[in-house]
């Protein structure tokens, strides 16, 4: 009986690590909702070439309703076609939103159909693009940001994201 217990311990042993505990389940992450707002930029350097015009931006923004040092936008709108259907411009985006410190960022990208004329959407039109990822605070983001035109009022950015 001694050596039938000496023999199965281990092996019990064995068989307890291969099978492990169950398996836990993955925290659940909440969304979390960011709203930043800046007033009206016009581009810091337009660069047109026969291929593209790159729109060059940077600002302060108030995220949460709350302005402050070290918290800004910055980014490139590219014109990649134009043509589109009702004549308007298809553009690709790469904004970095900057979070009171440079290792606080999220970074957004995808395309948005614009006017032909202007820098800008249209006051009061509305786009929606992916969240590519984030870094400090926001590491490991996720989701989307909506971007509202507010004309001379400036612009709104809600972000729904989660976070990794």
């Amino acid at each position: 009986m001694i050596l039938v217990r000496i023999l199965i311990a281990p092996l019990v042993a064995t068989l307890a690590l291969l099978v492990g505990s169950p398996a836990q389940a993955a925290p659940e992450t909440k969304p979390i909702t960011v709203r930043v707002y800046h007033q009206a930029i016009t581009p810091v350097a337009v660069l047109v070439t026969p291929a593209a015009t790159v729109r060059t931006f940077f600002g302060p923004i108030a995220v949460d309703g709350k302005a402050a040092d070290g918290q800004y936008i910055t980014g490139t709108l590219t014109t990649l076609v134009g043509g589109m259907p009702g004549g308007l411009e298809l553009r690709a985006s790469n904004l970095v939103f900057v979070f009171g410190s440079e290792e606080n960022q999220i970074v957004v990208g995808g395309i948005s159909l614009y006017p032909p004329t202007g820098a800008t959407l249209a006051p009061g039109q509305r786009t929606v693009r992916p969240v590519l990822g984030g870094s400090g605070t926001y590491d490991g983001a996720s989701g989307q940001v909506v971007s509202t035109n507010l004309g001379a009022d400036g612009w709104t950015h809600v972000f729904r994201i989660t976070l990794d």
